[in-house]
């Protein structure tokens, strides 16, 4: 038998999901079944199609999307939503489960650009040289202690391929993190303009990463951190 035919080998808890927005547990018995059937839930079902946020309003979802892409630069397509607004649960291992709600849920988006992720990692450096120099410093305890944290754990994260928008003072001289973020601002008007529109209590925030591979790689480990919080679920016979 060669590779071109042999059957496709997949987990049989994945092979069972169908619809496009199954239950938390079952996708939590997916998770289980290996790395391949993370990879595959991350870009099936926690990247692509209508986010059950907007199940009701898809084309609000739509016109929203290409807001954001042509203020930022790059293809609506770049542009999606994570977290519960996505399936409608959260997916994060200490609130898995946790039911998404229209009017106290948070709304995160994200973005899949090369190009936005450079941008940002320049800013992003630029605000480090300034901040480590001492030409900007933080106004009260408070910021002290977020500027300190952002400092600490942005690198890392950059070089796992993704940056946030909220790890930057919103200052004209680091103008694309001021760009997403009122951008965003905007989006929130927006959202309360429309009846049918979710309503976040928060301020949107928007995660940029390098590429789909570094996407990919992230939710599969946090796939793989709600299996160890969790623990595996018990086979049945």
């Amino acid at each position: 038998m060669t590779e071109a035919t042999k059957p496709v080998a997949i987990g049989p808890r994945l092979a069972e999901l169908s619809s496009a927005y199954p239950p938390a547990e079952d996708v939590f018995g997916a998770a289980t079944e290996g790395r391949r059937e993370r990879a595959i839930l991350a870009r099936l079902w926690i990247s692509e199609g209508i986010p059950f946020a907007f199940s009701g309003c898809p084309w609000l979802y739509e016109d929203f999307r290409a807001s954001i892409a042509e203020r930022l630069r790059i293809d609506a397509k770049q542009i999606s939503i994570a977290g519960s607004g996505r399936l409608g649960y959260s997916l994060a291992p200490k609130k898995w489960g946790e039911i998404y709600r229209p009017d106290s849920s948070d709304l995160d988006w994200f973005a899949v650009s090369d190009g936005l992720f450079d941008r940002l990692c320049e800013n992003f450096r630029r605000w480090c040289a300034d901040y480590d120099s001492g030409e900007v410093k933080p106004n009260g305890e408070t910021e002290r202690y977020y500027w300190a944290k952002n400092r600490e754990e942005t690198p890392g994260r950059i070089e796992r391929g993704f940056v946030d928008s909220y790890r930057v003072p919103n200052w004209k001289r680091y103008g694309v993190f001021l760009a997403t973020n009122r951008c965003l601002e905007e989006l929130s008007v927006k959202l309360r303009r429309h009846d049918e529109a979710p309503k976040p209590p928060g301020r949107l925030t928007l995660r940029c990463y390098r590429d789909w591979r570094a996407y990919e790689h992230q939710m599969t480990i946090s796939l793989q951190a709600v299996i160890d919080t969790r623990g595996r679920p018990a086979r049945s016979e």
